[in-house]
């Protein structure tokens, strides 16, 4: 059996977050199980972008200085917190000033780090902390996204790859299948000691970036990602193995997505069981039956749109495009159809949300 705890918080009060944070560290057996004395810890956040911690986009700070402070009340040597976000070419200092991982990191005397050195492992650029620390604790967000359905524990572990390479699979993998199979293969190498999931306020609709926040009032921890997104996605409403990530990784062993071998501790599950939460206007299919949606797929389409009067001109969407699909001047912003790939890198880079979803008639039909 696998254990994952729920812990219920109804906001980010400090305080309040400590204890819900620490209650469900202590059910999986206490941070003092994973951060030993003198160690040197890793805190991998889910810093997408540069985003105010109320817009749900990041993982929140008091999230993680509730786990910086139980890694130093176990007492570890060192604290480290990083993350390489999504768009190529982002402001690190930016997003660490504005997600506020700054200021928390001032105040609780943890040293902020960029992922640029990297180790390469199976054809993959991997930041080098991941194997210089002695302890990886991974504290992602729980929202909804584009492309994987869902994105909590298993995909957090994606923002440890540094360079253009996720901009690379975007464009070699596009399909969510394929992509699956390149994050649960990242997962699989970079697996952290401890996850806790922040799903205090989750996002529902179009994220990762532009959808909406939702209050679910939990945290959730255990050794096991597979096993957190496992819960969190039934917790939703989602079929946990309808969520490709997560069946890709437990297909490849890389942990336990069978509900009766997850053990549940602390506030009872049913609890939290969200009504009615909000899909992605792009994963239509996903939720057809088999034989419909093939004979459909050719007819359920959907494309990106730059909303001009939103847009900022800040061309991280152009940078991160792996086709150089986009043109951003100073009275114009355009996508080239016919090189675009809907990989969706764009949508989820933008901090404006100035990138929109155009879905044709069928499409909307199928998926309201």
């Amino acid at each position: 059996m696998v254990k994952v705890s729920l812990a219920r918080c109804n906001d980010y009060n400090p305080d309040r977050v400590f204890a819900a944070v620490k209650k469900a560290v202590d059910l999986v057996g206490g941070m003092e199980a994973f951060v030993k004395k003198g160690a040197k810890v890793l805190i991998k956040p889910n810093l997408l972008s540069a985003r105010r911690p109320e817009d749900a986009v990041d993982t929140h700070p008091e999230v993680v200085r509730a786990v910086a402070r139980l890694a130093k009340l176990s007492g570890a040597g060192v604290v480290l917190l990083g993350d390489s976000p999504g768009g190529y070419g982002a402001d690190m200092d930016e997003i660490f000033d504005k997600s506020g991982m700054r200021a928390v990191a001032k105040e609780e005397g943890v040293e902020l780090v960029k992922f640029t050195a990297s180790k390469t492992v199976d054809g993959i650029p991997f930041t080098r902390y991941i194997f210089d620390c002695d302890c990886v604790i991974s504290v992602p967000k729980l929202k909804t996204h584009l492309v994987t359905i869902l994105t909590a524990g298993i995909k957090n572990m994606y923002g440890t790859v540094v360079g253009l390479y996720k901009s690379e699979r975007h464009l070699s993998a596009p399909k969510g299948k394929d992509f699956a199979k390149v994050i649960a293969k990242v997962y699989g190498i970079a697996k952290p000691h401890l996850t806790v999931l922040d799903a205090i306020r989750a996002m529902e609709g179009d994220g990762p970036s532009g959808g909406q926040p939702r209050n679910l009032n939990l945290v959730m921890a255990g050794p096991d990602a597979v096993a957190i997104d496992t819960i969190a996605a039934a917790i939703v409403g989602i079929e946990p193995l309808d969520v490709l990530v997560t069946k890709e990784a437990f297909r490849s062993g890389f942990g336990e997505a069978d509900p009766a071998k997850i053990e549940l501790a602390g506030d009872d599950a049913a609890g939290f069981f969200l009504p009615n939460f909000k899909m992605p206007q792009t994963i239509p299919l996903g939720f057809v039956p088999t034989a419909i949606a093939t004979a459909a797929a050719s007819l359920i389409k959907f494309k990106l749109h730059i909303d001009i009067r939103v847009c900022r001109r800040c061309r991280l969407c152009k940078t991160t495009c792996p086709v150089n699909a986009i043109e951003i001047g100073k009275d114009s912003c355009k996508i080239d159809y016919k090189k675009c790939v809907r990989c969706l890198c764009c949508h989820e880079v933008c901090p404006y949300k100035a990138i929109r979803i155009k879905r044709n008639l069928l499409t909307k039909l199928l998926w309201r």
